[in-house]
């Protein structure tokens, strides 16, 4: 072995703190110099140079969970794609940020005439006034069903681009979905489909509603006012602007006695 491998050697240690695979890395492309990593590592024996303190491994910072502490302060959208009878449907959903009510609508197409009118389903079906609602960056909400947010009065937000954590929670229910309904039946008919899911519908927001309920004390007062009374008819829309049997299925269990009654008064 050459005296200025050697002293390379060396440098890598002393200058540029390198292990053994380092050095021998840098010295081949640096340096043009092949030399195997056995004899890079008796070297530093030989010179009497210290072992590397090993690096401490970076610790995944934990994702810090934001909490809304106001009925529609924030509703999240997306759109879970389905497969009935081969063909594709699409889950609309929505949940909001506080309460954990959901609203969720089957649709045969996706675009923005879907969007549109499940945004007009969704503000008739939660039972409080919505202040902003976020969704992805898919085609299916344009600038036309951005528009029609605010023209609403709702301020809207696009998450960032492959950040799908930032519409956790509506992302966390579609599993749930996934895992509890579409990932054990098959269906050949989406009318059948649309019963189906209505029917799991109260099992589905449940679950949601409680696997995110931990530490959330503060959302008490919030959702003391909003209590979860039986339907005496179910919610089964028809209204399909593509095709004329859009089925709309309504996830909200749950309505605030106050804004009931004031409307029971109003009337």
């Amino acid at each position: 072995m050459t005296q200025r491998v050697i002293e390379l050697v060396g440098q890598a240690r002393r200058e540029l703190a390198y292990g053994a695979s380092r050095t021998q890395l840098w010295l081949r492309r640096v340096h043009e110099v092949r030399v195997a990593m056995g004899t890079i590592q008796r070297i530093f024996r030989d010179l009497g140079m210290p072992r590397l303190r090993g690096t401490r491994k970076r610790v995944p910072r934990q994702m810090k969970l934001f909490e809304k502490a106001e009925p529609g302060e924030s509703v999240q959208v997306d759109v879970k794609f389905v497969k009935i009878a081969g063909r594709w449907a699409f889950q609309y959903t929505a949940l909001d940020d506080c309460t954990r009510f959901r609203v969720l609508r089957l649709y045969r197409r996706l675009h923005q005439h879907s969007s549109l009118a499940f945004l007009g389903e969704l503000t008739r079906a939660l039972p409080f006034r919505i202040r902003k609602l976020q969704c992805d960056n898919g085609r299916e909400f344009p600038l036309e069903f951005v528009l029609a947010v605010e023209a609403a009065g709702i301020r809207h937000r696009y998450i960032r681009p492959r950040r799908p954590q930032q519409n956790g929670k509506v992302e966390r229910s579609h599993r749930i979905d996934q895992e509890e309904f579409w990932g054990r039946h098959t269906f050949d008919d989406f009318n059948a489909t649309a019963t189906a899911l209505r029917g799991g519908r109260e099992r589905t927001t449940t679950n949601v509603s409680h696997s995110h309920c931990r530490g959330a004390r503060r959302r008490r007062s919030s959702r003391a006012s909003c209590h979860p009374p039986p339907r005496d008819t179910p919610v089964l829309s028809t209204t399909d602007p593509d095709r004329g049997t859009e089925v709309n299925l309504d996830e909200t269990q749950h309505a605030c006695p106050t804004t009931l009654d004031g409307a029971r008064s109003g009337g």
